[in-house]
């Protein structure tokens, strides 16, 4: 396949960026319907497992929740795309001395412990080149990534603790882990708030330096 021009490759992530948006913002509405979910059943307003059913409001949650697991699933395919085709605009516009390639600033998401700061990492690199700043060490990272990658960090491990815990099938671990689902659910959707940002900026920055540049050359 021929390699696409800048121009081609940022038509092709404006589109994206339109397409990921809305599933982001599907995400970020699903995720407070399950914040609620998970203090009701906290509290004992819903329950799933009671003797004669699920009452039409537990029912309008479990729907919640399983909508926004198949939203939660097609962003990581929509933003996996998304931050691919903005790295690669890089290469496509000349950009010099990058770390990472568009493959693995999407791969890092999935390796274990690298995870944990790569993604960070590629990130920062793909707003400060996208504005042609600085990506050295030690270079600051614009406030929106810094605080999206805190977010999405402590949302994810919250609830990889709170599924633990409802797993445990102690009455006192559930309850608890319910109120840690929350919790990571308040994190997991500020997260989805701040991608929103990130993407908005990445496009203005190509739109508005590497695009100039790019017609200049």
């Amino acid at each position: 396949m021929a390699e696409m021009s800048f121009a081609e490759g940022f038509a092709l992530l404006e589109r994206r960026t339109k397409l990921a948006s809305k599933v982001i913002w599907a995400v970020f509405v699903l995720s407070i319907a399950t914040i609620f979910g998970d203090i009701f059943q906290a509290i004992g307003i819903v329950d799933f497992d009671a003797y004669d059913g699920p009452s039409p409001l537990s029912w309008l949650f479990l729907i919640a929740y399983l909508f926004y697991l198949l939203a939660f699933l097609i962003s990581v395919v929509m933003v996996s795309m998304w931050i691919y085709r903005a790295h690669d605009n890089l290469r496509s516009a000349g950009v010099p001395e990058l770390e990472f390639t568009p493959g693995w600033s999407v791969g890092w998401f999935f390796v274990p412990i690298m995870n944990l700061f790569k993604p960070f990492q590629a990130m920062k690199e793909l707003w400060n080149a996208s504005y042609g700043t600085s990506n050295a060490y030690g270079a600051q990272a614009p406030s929106s990534i810094g605080t999206w990658w805190a977010f999405w960090v402590v949302g994810t491990i919250l609830g990889n603790v709170s599924f633990r815990m409802t797993m445990s099938g102690q009455e006192t671990g559930i309850s608890l882990g319910l109120i840690l689902s929350a919790l990571s659910g308040i994190f997991l959707a500020g997260a989805a708030w701040f991608l929103l940002r990130i993407l908005r900026e990445v496009l203005e920055g190509q739109r508005n330096h590497l695009q100039v540049q790019e017609a200049f050359a």
